[in-house]
């Protein structure tokens, strides 16, 4: 017996399909949408309409070409559509993104963090609160739904959204979604922050297209997301993706996971900062890290190419594995890449088997910092698409 088709699944797909189309090329004229989807004329003019009668798309009139006939007009995601909001939830800050529908960028602000929870709760709601006030001019129409949140958080997360540890902040065993959906009163989708910045990069960023990359970022800690085939890989319990804790140095310096050695007690932002300090630079962030490399510190030069070294080895391991297409620089990897970059190369010719590493890719994200942010938008908008809804 053949499979039962659930047309109300396909419909589904279809329209999400579309929702991709659209808001990679704004401003498309419907006759290019089939070609874009793949989907009959039939099909995307339904599509369309179900959309635009729910306010999910908009037309407006297309720049006019010298030809005979009705006048072409354009489709786009409506602004007035809704609102995302998009966090990345570390132990000194929260950095608050929030963008149209379509993921354009409206407002953005950063606030203290807490390794407390209930004030890291706390924290997020009156910054998210202020975000999205500020996202609408006062005075104007009615404000846009806020159609969902999303938040990345450097821990391991399971696939039901539980976060089983977080090192750096000292949580574990927790129930984090139901917790932030009970404290901002929206619906939440919750992941480990580099998994959500690797969802960024495919969706917004370098990645668009590509099958198979690696992301790997470095705030609090050092994580890695894994694109594989065109999916996120999750592994089986969802833990897929640790690379900062990955030896290093046997022995080495102490990690908030219990172990010795792990790559982030060398790379991460924290462990830069302490190693600088150590050595009798006192810096604040990266910035300065960047700035004083750039001003021909030789101190910080050296231990920025020990960084390097230190993420070529670990990356070269998930090269010999996965045969990545790409590997991403980005979070605050990014603010140092070009210190890092040299010898983080040179391990991994030293490390990687060659026919992996000759048409190895190495890019910085042009998300920067903002990346895991940007990966909570990610979250939000699946989210958005996924959960039935009268728009979907």
């Amino acid at each position: 017996m053949l499979p039962r088709v659930n047309s109300a699944a396909i419909r589904r797909l279809n329209m999400v399909r579309v929702f991709h189309a659209l808001r990679e090329n704004p401003n498309c004229a419907q006759r290019d949408l089939s070609r874009l989807t793949g989907l009959d004329k039939a099909t995307t003019s339904a599509i369309v309409a179900q959309m635009i009668e729910d306010g999910l798309v908009e037309r407006s009139e297309a720049p006019r070409a010298r030809r005979i006939g009705r006048p072409e007009t354009a489709l786009g995601i409506a602004p007035s559509a809704g609102l995302l909001v998009g966090a990345r939830l570390e132990p000194g800050t929260i950095r608050i993104v929030s963008t149209t529908l379509a993921g354009t960028v409206v407002e953005q602000s950063q606030i203290p963090g807490s390794t407390d929870l209930a004030a890291a709760l706390r924290h997020l709601h009156e910054g998210i609160d202020a975000v999205v006030a500020a996202s609408w001019p006062e005075g104007g129409a009615a404000p846009p739904p806020l159609r969902g949140i999303g938040i990345g958080i450097p821990a391991l997360m399971d696939r039901e959204g539980r976060l089983v540890l977080a090192p750096n902040l000292g949580w574990r065993d927790t129930p984090i979604r139901p917790l932030l959906e009970e404290a901002l009163g929206a619906p939440v989708h919750v992941d480990n922050d580099t998994k959500a910045a690797a969802m960024a990069e495919r969706l917004f960023g370098a990645c668009r297209g590509v099958e198979d990359f690696v992301y790997l970022t470095g705030h609090s800690g050092v994580g890695g997301g894994l694109f594989l085939g065109g999916r996120l890989y999750r592994g089986a319990q969802g833990f897929a993706g640790e690379i900062g804790h990955l030896t290093v140095v046997p022995g080495g310096r102490p990690c908030g996971c219990g172990k010795r050695g792990c790559l982030e007690t060398y790379v991460s932002e924290t462990s830069i900062l302490a190693q600088a300090g150590e050595r009798g630079r006192a810096l604040p962030d990266l910035w300065a890290a960047a700035a004083a490399a750039r001003d021909g510190d030789p101190v910080v030069r050296t231990l920025l190419e020990e960084s390097g070294s230190h993420l070529g080895f670990a990356l070269s391991h998930l090269v010999n594995l996965a045969n990545p297409d790409l590997v991403v620089l980005g979070g605050n990897l990014s603010i140092v890449a070009e210190f890092i970059l040299p010898a983080l190369n040179a391990a991994l010719d030293e490390h990687a088997l060659e026919p992996l590493r000759r048409d190895l890719r190495l890019v910085v994200s042009p998300l920067g910092p903002d990346a895991v942010p940007m990966g909570g938008i990610a979250l939000a908008m699946d989210g958005f698409l996924s959960v039935p809804s009268p728009i979907l």
